[in-house]
């Protein structure tokens, strides 16, 4: 395989590593990975990739980049499976998390170009829409369906609380996109799919970004952090917007954004949709995290209510609406 990589990219690549589940090699300036490669996405790869370009040349954020074949593809093949091979140069980062995403989206402000096709911006509620009508059809199915197993009698008590819930969401977005409170920073910028602080520390890669508005990383972020912390996540969270804040202020139109996005239960979904491509074996673990997070949502709800306290921030003054759960 070695031979194979080096001879079609052109570079020499050295011990074989593996990091966080991939595959790839070490090199004279910098570390190789395969990562899959999804056929019939080229045009959404290819920007992803001139986006990557673009932030590795601004210096400030750790992130890899896939290269070309000599024939000019952005992929090979190996075991009938597309791989694209991801450049990582050395490098280390010790800033904050906050000032972290400040560089990303300031790069992304900077960026001279309006992606098209990893754009999510200003898409979020025909997105949220769409989730939920897909999973009204699964529903239907699955309620049909005989034998039942354990999953799937959990996902048809369930899924009439996720509905009500992703319209609660949808409805406070709509509201908030008729606010006229935004700024300069309100604009699109480079994001990604779902953040993760462990994202911060790490390298990005190509396929995990997208184009969106900047509350999609902050309140992903603060997500994870309610579920995993609990009501001991706040001053964490203080703490990161803070950082945040100090370079680039966020207005009451993204604050209304990263409620509404908190509100919508796409942690729940993450997990429902993940039982859709999980083989027999992988079914019982993801009913006990998809247990676990229902478990979870009444505290994570209480924990929405006092949000806007808990961050500090007058809601009643500026008038930004709650939802009374």
């Amino acid at each position: 395989m070695r031979d194979q990589l080096q001879q079609e990219y052109q570079v020499y690549l050295g011990k074989e590593i593996h990091d966080n589940g991939l595959y790839g090699f070490e090199g004279n300036d910098g570390r190789y990975f395969l990562i899959p490669y999804e056929e019939g996405q080229d045009d959404e790869v290819y920007e992803q990739r001139t986006i990557c370009e673009y932030i590795r040349n601004q210096g400030a954020v750790q992130i890899g980049v896939p290269l070309f074949t000599k024939e000019g593809t952005l992929y090979t093949q190996k075991d009938n499976q597309s791989y694209m091979l991801v450049h990582v140069p050395w490098a280390s980062s010790d800033v904050s998390e906050g000032e972290w995403l400040t560089n990303l989206h300031d790069i992304g402000n900077r960026y001279p170009y309006q992606p098209q096709q990893i754009s999510r911006y200003g898409q979020w509620k025909s997105l949220w829409e769409s989730k939920v009508d897909a999973w009204f059809e699964q529903y239907k199915v699955q309620w049909n369906e005989r034998p039942s197993s354990s999953m799937r009698r959990l996902f048809i008590e369930t899924f009439p609380y996720l509905e009500g819930i992703s319209e609660n969401a949808i409805q406070y977005l709509q509201e908030s996109e008729q606010d006229w409170r935004y700024e300069q920073n309100d604009q699109g910028t480079f994001t990604l799919k779902r953040l993760h602080p462990s994202m911060m520390s790490q390298i990005i890669w190509p396929h995990t970004l997208v184009y969106d508005h900047p509350a999609r990383d902050l309140a992903e972020w603060i997500r994870y952090s309610l579920l995993s912390h609990g009501t001991n996540a706040y001053p964490a969270i203080r703490t990161m917007l803070d950082e945040y804040e100090r370079n680039r202020p966020l207005s009451v139109f993204s604050w209304r954004l990263i409620y509404a996005r908190l509100v919508y239960p796409v942690h729940l979904y993450d997990v429902l949709e993940r039982t859709l491509q999980a083989g027999e074996g992988e079914q019982n673990t993801l009913e006990q995290e998809y247990r676990s997070l229902l478990q979870q949502q009444g505290q994570y709800e209480k924990q929405l209510k006092e949000f806007f306290d808990a961050v500090h921030i007058d809601y009643k003054r500026l008038s930004i609406p709650i939802l009374d759960w």
